[in-house]
């Protein structure tokens, strides 16, 4: 016989599950010739990826029951045996319809995170990467013909353009502070961005999120270490 005492823990521990999780679900469009094919669904960290959930293909929405603090993040999607991979913003009720020649070409809807994600991609990210691919190649040419002078404006131009890249995502940041990306970038650019107090600028509605809690550990921390300034 359970008694009274430990009833009340079950109790309790229970409760705690109940809240600690949700429903999610997510609608995946898929040809049929696809159905009961294996799915990963990955959480993407700076080229680290962790799986999260086993999906089967062939039902018109599937249920996940995940941490209500995961949500919205930056996820990948992959299918066994087929091309590519697809990153994206995970919004509770997202929609993809997967494409079929290439997976990282698929449709996203009904994530208005992934919508910001997006548009970080094309009007930041993107255009940075392909200054900094141009420099990089003009870097390797001038090592390839002997040109030392040449190789280190390149490489110079290499740091100013990450430099670029980081004043831009600051503004993002600052623009966007109620965006779950602005998060997830603060999080990924924290070396970077960590003095900017970009932190401060965030929205509250954000503090459920464990990468708010991560980023506010952070920022506690890099108060404690600032320099006390004595009084004149």
């Amino acid at each position: 016989m359970i008694s009274l005492t430990n009833r009340l823990i079950i109790c309790a521990l229970a409760s705690l599950a109940f809240v600690s999780t949700q429903n999610v679900k997510i609608k995946i469009v898929a040809p049929k010739a696809w159905n009961d094919r294996k799915a990963l669904l990955l959480t993407r960290e700076k080229g680290f990826a962790a799986v999260v959930h086993s999906i089967r293909l062939g039902f018109d929405t599937t249920h996940l029951t995940m941490d209500p603090d995961l949500l919205p993040d930056l996820y990948q999607f992959q299918v066994s045996q087929k091309k590519g991979a697809l990153t994206f913003f995970f919004d509770p009720g997202t929609e993809i319809r997967l494409d079929t020649a290439d997976l990282a070409k698929s449709a996203v809807s009904h994530s208005k995170s992934n919508e910001e994600w997006q548009a970080y991609q094309r009007l930041v990210q993107n255009p940075s990467d392909q200054r900094l691919n141009a420099y990089i190649l003009a870097e390797a040419r001038a090592k390839k013909h002997n040109l030392p002078d040449s190789a280190r404006y390149w490489v110079g131009e290499q740091a100013r353009e990450r430099e670029k890249l980081w004043d831009a995502t600051d503004s993002f940041i600052a623009g966007n502070p109620k965006s779950y990306v602005s998060l997830y970038l603060l999080k990924i650019n924290w070396f970077a961005l960590k003095d900017r107090e970009l932190f401060e600028r965030l929205d509250r509605a954000l503090a459920h999120h464990r990468n708010y809690r991560f980023l506010n550990e952070k920022n506690k921390g890099l108060a404690k270490s600032a320099p006390v300034v004595p009084r004149k």
